[in-house]
């Protein structure tokens, strides 16, 4: 897997680049999962379903025992907006598309907050189903 490059925290088109860092469940060792889903949301309304703006899809990533980081492009549409509330959340597992749960899948447990404004460097733990 190839994550971020390290470059500017914009996407190519302009908008937002999200830089996670993707952590296990402490084995330490080196661990290669199926799939990772990393999504970017916007949970501005309470009273509505979250609305996903961003994510990106590995498959066959090996993790290193510290975690491994990558980027998520966000629109231009999205960008930064104070009235506005963004989130990232990620799950990893065996199902190709990491869209269902099944045994062994693991979820982040806290929404992390993003601002879209090109400083957002986020950790996300992941726990097991």
């Amino acid at each position: 897997m190839t994550a971020g490059d390290g470059g500017p925290a914009t996407a190519r088109d302009g908008g937002a680049r999200v830089r996670v860092r993707v952590t296990l469940p402490g084995t330490g060792q080196a661990t290669s999962i199926p799939s990772v889903l990393v999504t970017v949301e916007d949970v501005t309304r309470a009273d509505a379903r979250a609305e996903r703006v961003g994510e990106r899809l590995l498959r066959d990533v090996d993790v290193p025992p510290a975690g491994t980081a990558l980027d998520v492009d966000v629109p231009t549409t999205t960008g930064p907006d104070p009235r506005r509330r963004f989130v990232v959340r990620a799950r990893a597992g065996a199902d190709a598309d990491a869209r269902a749960f099944g045994p062994g899948d693991l979820v982040s447990v806290t929404a992390v907050p993003v601002r879209l404004d090109g400083t957002d460097d986020v950790e996300l733990a992941l726990r097991p189903v």
